[in-house]
């Protein structure tokens, strides 16, 4: 009887381990997805603009049409989102040789190996990292127009905290965000 308590209690401990574990790698993934989306959507040139229109008219009975940047239109951000857990294939998970935290992390930076990975020992999984894509598609498929919205109003400055902590709720609140 108390051997089976202490397994009990020993199978607790581990699991809520595992929860925070899986906690933490889901805040950075949601971190490395906006930091994507951002690259992306600033390696836009600005003026590539396009008209967008609804189907409201004016008292005349035309279109009310505007012109806003493509990186902001709703079209663009869509295809973003369609493509953008795919680049979660160049991530690692590791963890700082230095105080042990998690991080997510590109093996490339503009083309030349991420100048971290000495500064950090990387985590081998069966699953070959495609847990991080799964968990960027769960993330984009759950509030995809939370996301398309926030970007669309071009608050850049807060944007990975915004989503990551604020609508998601994964994050902490506290800023997440790791220099790369």
């Amino acid at each position: 009887m108390a051997l089976s308590r202490y397994l009990y209690i020993l199978f607790a401990l581990l699991m809520s381990c595992i929860t925070i574990e899986t906690s933490n790698l889901k805040c950075e993934v949601c971190c490395r997805l906006v930091e994507e989306i951002q690259h992306n959507v600033s390696s836009v040139d600005p003026s590539n603009i396009v008209q967008v229109s609804n189907f409201r008219l004016d008292g005349n009975g035309n279109q009310i049409k505007h012109t806003i940047p493509l990186a902001r239109s709703q079209l663009y951000l869509t295809e973003v989102m369609d493509s953008v857990c795919e680049k979660m294939n160049d991530y690692v998970r590791a963890t700082f040789k230095k105080n042990g935290t998690l991080t997510v992390m590109p093996l490339l930076l503009d083309g030349q190996m991420n100048p971290l990975m000495s500064e950090v020992d990387v985590v081998q999984d069966s699953d070959l990292n495609k847990s991080l894509q799964y968990y960027c598609e769960d993330i984009v498929n759950d509030i995809e127009e939370d996301l398309i919205n926030i970007i669309k109003s071009g608050d850049d400055d807060q944007i990975v905290h915004s989503i990551c902590t604020n609508v998601m709720q994964l994050c902490p609140k506290k800023d997440n965000k790791v220099e790369l």
